[in-house]
């Protein structure tokens, strides 16, 4: 009986990751685009993230800003990184196409596949732990010009005393790469055929 139960465990885990590799091609990846991004420091402090949205009803510009429903985005997530590689935190500003960050500056080009303009991207609720990257076209935008810095972007972080402090600046700008679809699809065929592997030396060991 425990040999049963195994068995359809085994069958069930192939099964299922076969299942949803077809509906996820057939449905949301049909109409679905993924980009990640990254920024980097001049002392080495590394932000990176990823965002998504329907392309079907999507412009070929992408602008958010602030809180509430967004225009397009339903998705963008942010992680940040020391020069030691170590995780200072991660944030997701939009989440199934609403905003959490009154800050949020977001503009992307999906013709060039850029992200231009202000950006502003993170969490800053003056708590301790709260990081963002933004540069200075946000801080114009978001009436801050007194902040404006010699370099294009900044990385920031609340201390304990919850005050602003800037972890790194930098000319560099955000670079945008695309994430392909077939990628998902890859990962669940893996779980699929290894679903598959163990039903096969499962039953050649037990002999079902």
């Amino acid at each position: 009986m425990t040999h049963l139960f195994a068995k359809t465990a085994i069958s069930l885990v192939a099964t299922t990751g076969l299942v949803l590799a077809i509906a996820i091609t057939a449905n949301d990846l049909a109409h679905a685009a993924e980009f990640k991004f990254n920024w980097k420091g001049d002392t080495g402090y590394l932000a990176q993230g990823s965002f998504n949205y329907d392309t079907t009803t999507a412009p070929s510009i992408i602008s958010e800003a602030g809180l509430g429903a967004t225009k397009n985005l339903q998705s963008l997530s942010i992680s940040f990184f020391d020069p030691s590689s170590t995780l200072i935190n991660s944030f997701t500003p939009v989440f199934s196409g609403v905003s959490n960050y009154s800050f949020l500056r977001f503009n992307f080009d999906s013709t060039k596949e850029q992200i231009f303009g202000s950006f502003d991207v993170g969490k800053d609720n003056n708590l301790l732990g709260d990081t963002w990257l933004n540069n200075n076209l946000a801080l114009i935008d978001e009436g801050f010009s007194d902040q404006v810095l010699a370099k294009e972007f900044r990385l920031n972080s609340r201390d304990a005393a919850a005050k602003e402090q800037i972890l790194d600046l930098s000319n560099n700008s955000v670079q945008v790469s695309k994430v392909r679809e077939g990628s998902i699809i890859i990962g669940l065929l893996a779980v699929c055929s290894f679903g598959f592997t163990l039903k096969q030396k499962f039953n050649q060991k037990f002999k079902i």
